[in-house]
């Protein structure tokens, strides 16, 4: 550098120097100014400070007086002197209280000769309404290599299904599928369905197995219309995709010994438990692939779909011995079961499994009268069992009813597209399996009387309707080597159902002194009198508990349960390269679905003799029915123009006069979209 250029340099660097010297005293002036705005406080200095309380703090006062008033009104005289020597002590008697024999003060209420007054709490009336709806499209496209294969589109798989659904709609008990609800009208229209339970007549379409049982005949196990001794175990019915291996079944059977064994051993059991380490396997390697081991061979599962719909109820709500009704008795049960099943395969190898359609269904009605031990004789002696001696009675100014509505639907769709080749030892590949479940399960539990009195009707209505719909129509090839198996089939529909009750309801004509005691009720009575408290079908009973209805009383379990499955796969495997020393067997399952409906009503009560004084409308309606198409050509039976026949038999039905509201749903539409579906929509083809 030469001397002019280093004097420059210097230059610059003063000037930058005094430039940042500049900056930095203006910064600081700033501060400065700033600072001196803050006031210079002093260290804070700790004083200590002594408090002293003259005065203890008492409880809260408010400062009022109150004196309890003294008992109202004068002494109440019992003509009754044995009733209140063995009821109240001596000393209500002594003259020290100025009371003559035999009176107790009105602080103990008395009604009648000398009755004291009791009071019940009414019942109140019970509604549930579930709606539980699943929807789950799992159309898979799987494309490993390019065989020039053509196929199928599922749209085409969609509407067939949505077809047959409506079929089963047409299949299914021609009874109005709207529920009876509680109101002014509730007696016409359970009087209405009485009549359409009994004129239930099997269908008249073409290739369906039905059977339709009235009354007695409906009582008991019926299994595909035929009765039956012992119900099916759906365990054993499932399909081997499903059925659980011999080691489960060893371990289930084991546990179940373990229960059996005394709580001591479960003691020590417990003693000589360890407990897992939780942070086990959190460090392993993250080559670990324990988690993906898979069984030998290559397994291809584009089916073993699994729906179910589940409902419990069980009901102790409201009975008595004995019931005195004014109106109508409306007691009805119906159970409607339909299974529909298409299963066209095409290109199975192996041996092929038939699928499985049952239709299960029970009604049972047992008494709670105690049974004599076998061999032992009736005793006629019952002794002096003793009149009522007093009587509690609540009454309710209206309807009292109990609603239990339960509704189920399940829709779903698996059809898949595949074309698969293996190039490792172990494969699996699933399409399908998938699970889909409603489950409801209610418990009412209420209140148990000796009378109750019904100003109206009576109306109980247990009701069961459950449709099962699958297609499974599979379509499997193969080019190269022979596979070990290609199984369609092996599929399961599964409708069982039950209802019973315990206690038995005998019908008898009604009273004059039960007659008299329901219009004195109606003219706003409290109270019954001791003419109809001491009636002999109360004997054995101490203190009477009386409930009066001023309306109508109604029971009313509804279940309705629908599945919908779509499973038509379209599988090929590419085998040209395939040899087996890749690994072991090749096995394709496409159907092993299962579809299952289950529901149960039950009733607890006692048995009661029911005095009515109108009409009594009871019947039970068993009607099963199926649709099984297996082959190209079952019995006849086209779809085409089968669905046909459905809609003209629907139409039939809708082109009748006008009677009133009937919401009839065809059948839910399904949405072709993930949105949350409209479950209102219906559709006629």
């Amino acid at each position: 550098m030469d001397k002019v250029t280093e004097m420059v340099a210097h230059m610059i660097g003063i000037f930058h120097i005094t430039l940042e010297e500049e900056r930095m005293r203006d910064v600081y002036d700033k501060f400065s100014a700033l600072k001196a705005k803050d006031p210079d406080l002093d260290d804070t200095q700790a004083v200590a400070l002594r408090f002293s309380a003259k005065y203890d703090l008492g409880d809260f006062n408010p400062g009022l007086i109150y004196v309890p008033f003294a008992p109202a009104g004068p002494f109440v005289s019992s003509p009754d002197p044995l009733f209140f020597d063995a009821l109240f002590p001596v000393w209500y008697q002594s003259p020290f209280y100025g009371l003559a024999a035999n009176t107790v003060p009105a602080a103990f209420p008395l009604f009648g000769a000398g009755r004291p007054l009791l009071t019940l709490e009414p019942p109140s009336s019970v509604v549930v309404l579930t709606y539980q709806s699943a929807f789950l499209y799992d159309n898979d496209t799987l494309r490993m290599t390019d065989s020039g294969i053509e196929f199928v589109d599922p749209a085409v798989f969609l509407a067939e299904l949505q077809q047959y659904e409506m079929i089963a709609t047409a299949i299914a008990a021609p009874v109005s599928a709207k529920m009876v609800a509680p109101g002014e009208t509730v007696t016409e229209d359970a009087i209405a369905l009485h009549a359409q339970v009994g004129s239930t007549a099997p269908t008249t379409l073409t290739g369906v197995a039905a059977t339709v049982l009235h009354g007695v005949d409906a009582i008991g196990l019926h299994v595909n219309g035929e009765a039956a001794e012992e119900a099916p175990e759906l365990a054993d019915l499932m399909p081997a995709f499903m059925a659980p291996d011999d080691a489960e079944e060893t371990a289930t059977d084991d546990e179940d010994a373990s229960d059996s064994t005394s709580e001591d051993a479960a003691d020590d059991a417990a003693a000589d438990y360890e407990f897992p380490d939780p942070f086990e396997g959190l460090g392993g390697s993250s080559t670990d692939n324990s988690l993906f081991e898979v069984d030998e061979g290559h397994l291809v599962v584009s089916g073993g779909n699994l729906v179910v719909n589940e409902v419990s109820i069980t009901t102790a709500w409201l009975d008595a011995s004995v019931i005195s009704v004014m109106g109508d008795v409306v007691n009805l049960n119906m159970i409607s079961q339909i299974n529909v099943l298409v299963d066209h395969d095409l290109g199975s190898i192996g041996e092929v499994v038939g699928s499985v359609a049952m239709n299960a269904a029970t009604f049972a009605f047992t008494s709670t009268a105690p049974v004599p031990e076998e061999g032992a004789e009736a005793s006629e002696d019952t002794g002096d069992l003793g009149l009522p001696v007093n009587w509690a009675v609540t009454r309710i100014d209206g309807d009292l009813f109990s609603v239990n509505q339960v509704s189920q639907y399940t829709f779903q769709t698996d059809n898949d597209i595949a074309e698969i080749t293996f190039n490792g030892s172990n494969t699996y590949i699933g399409l399908g399996d998938n699970t889909v479940i409603n489950l409801t399960n209610l418990s009412e539990l209420g209140f148990g009387y000796d009378l109750i009195v019904v100003g109206g009707s009576m109306i109980s209505i247990n009701w069961i309707n459950q449709i099962n719909v699958m297609i499974d129509n599979d379509t499997m090839t193969y080019s190269g080597m022979t596979p070990t198996s290609m199984l369609g089939g092996d599929n399961l529909l599964f409708n069982g159902a039950s209802i019973t009750s315990s206690g038995v309801d005998a019908y008898g004509e009604m009273q004059d002194n039960f007659a008299s005691a329901a219009d004195s009720f109606a003219q706003g009575a409290t109270s019954i009198n001791a003419g109809l408290a001491q009636d002999s079908v109360f004997e054995g009973i101490d203190i009477l508990r009386v409930l009066y209805i001023e309306g109508d009383y109604t029971t009313i379990n509804w279940i309705e349960q629908t599945n919908v499955l779509g499973d038509s796969d379209q599988v090929h495997l590419a085998l040209d390269d395939f040899t087996a020393q890749n690994g072991g067997e090749v096995n394709v399952i496409t159907g092993s679905n299962a579809t299952i409906n289950l529901a149960t009503i039950t009733d607890y009560g006692v048995d009661s003799n029911v005095m009515v004084g109108g009409e009594v409308y009871d019947d039970a309606l068993l009607y099963q029915a199926e649709l099984i198409d297996t082959d190209a050509d079952p019995l006849g039976v086209d779809m085409p123009a089968l669905a046909s026949e459905a809609v003209v038999f629907l139409a039939d039905d809708m082109l009748t006069p006008d009677n009133g509201p009937v919401d009839v749903p065809i059948v839910a539409t399904a949405p072709e979209s993930t949105a949350s579906p409209d479950m209102m929509q219906t559709m006629l083809a």
